[in-house]
């Protein structure tokens, strides 16, 4: 197995391994936070967000979304119903989300809604360009789906590690509880 840091997977490439102190940390395209690269490519990208006490999302238009926080906090989002533009309704109303910890909550990337914390924590971000990359995200399960068509990213919740496998290798066996499943095809 290679250790690299994080990029393009290359589909056929070998696995590989990153961890915090090798990925790349960018910006929010709006500016108010920072998140670590895990993988990606044009297509898709993992990432462990920094999540300030209250923060805007930012709009990221033809892409898919799933946020897990995986601290001990919850986030609350709170903005306009998801289709509140293209259904006519009224952009006033507010819808609220409690994602609890180790819960997933997806939404479209258009959707920027105010994101607040009780204290500092890390989420970790699967994002998808629509219609070309399907992803899903399976936490804490000893069973590792045979999806060996797609990448596959299992993440140790506890130490922010990853193992990237590439689709058509085998994904090694993981800890019951430790790890969020990662896959995502196109």
């Amino acid at each position: 197995m290679a250790y690299r840091a994080t990029g393009e997977t290359g589909y056929g490439t070998t696995s590989f391994r990153t961890t915090a102190s090798d990925r790349r940390v960018v910006p929010w395209l709006n500016g108010q936070g920072t998140t670590q690269v895990v993988a990606e490519t044009g297509d898709w990208r993992v990432s462990i967000a920094e999540e300030p006490l209250e923060s805007t999302f930012s709009v990221i238009a033809g892409y898919d979304r799933l946020i897990i926080p995986i601290g001990s906090v919850a986030l609350e989002l709170t903005g306009p119903p998801f289709s509140a533009t293209e259904d006519g309704l009224d952009a006033a109303i507010v819808v609220r989300h409690v994602i609890e910890p180790l819960q997933s909550f997806a939404f479209p990337g258009e959707w920027a809604p105010t994101s607040r914390a009780a204290s500092r924590t890390r989420a970790l971000n699967v994002m998808a360009r629509r219609g070309v990359a399907d992803m899903m995200v399976e936490i804490g399960s000893s069973e590792i789906p045979d999806r060996s068509g797609s990448v596959r990213i299992c993440l140790d919740l506890a130490t922010e590690d990853a193992l990237v496998v590439p689709p058509g290798e085998l994904m090694p066996p993981v800890r019951p509880g430790r790890c969020a499943i990662i896959s995502i095809s196109t």
